[in-house]
């Protein structure tokens, strides 16, 4: 973002979280599903990792899009609900995700306030084919997508087995789930021509 004058503004309903945020010019202690936003007042909405844990995760999208200016960006980054991380993930206890990123990522403080993990939701729309729908029903414009695994990294030596045993089990569910990625990225256009979402 050097040369371009911006004041980026961040909503949580965590204030634990949102008080570790040094780079924000303002902070917005509320539920997404709920706070008050301007409308079409932001060039750029970005959501990272953040809809696999609300329920009602479309409502969300609804009020970015409507806060969004026309010809502005909605920057949508997801874990996909439909591979088979994302399976594991929804049908694990959440004891474990704490357990797995105190263990394995060495986050001795995982788990306490303001750190996550956070407990996983995974509303339909949170998916390759979810956001396609919501996108298409909303007239907005998805003008890139890309996948990726790059959480495998953070696995060293154990990423190549991880892979291995991933693709099996997708293999196994009969094409419903996949493992080719886990992590999605969407930039998402409000077309310019019209108002709201």
């Amino acid at each position: 973002m050097s040369g371009v004058d911006f004041r980026l503004i961040g909503v949580d309903v965590n204030a634990d979280a949102i008080r570790m945020r040094a780079d924000l010019d303002e902070s917005i202690v509320g539920d997404l599903r709920t706070v008050d936003l301007p409308a079409e007042a932001y060039d750029v909405v970005y959501c990272s990792f953040v809809l696999e844990h609300v329920a009602g995760a479309e409502g969300v999208l609804d009020r970015m899009a409507a806060a969004t200016r026309p010809g502005g960006l909605l920057l949508v980054r997801i874990p996909d609900r439909d591979s088979v991380f994302g399976f594991l993930t929804r049908h694990s206890p959440y004891r474990l995700h704490v357990q797995y990123h105190r263990r394995i990522r060495r986050h001795k403080l995982a788990g306490t306030p303001g750190r996550g993990p956070y407990p996983c939701v995974y509303d339909e729309v949170v998916s390759w084919q979810g956001m396609k729908s919501y996108c298409a029903t909303h007239g907005l414009e998805i003008i890139e997508a890309c996948s990726s695994n790059f959480y495998l990294g953070a696995l060293g030596p154990f990423a190549g087995i991880t892979d291995r045993t991933l693709r099996l089990m997708a293999a196994l569910s009969a094409g419903r789930l996949t493992a080719d990625h886990n992590n999605l990225a969407f930039v998402i256009r409000k077309p310019a021509n019209r108002s709201g979402a």
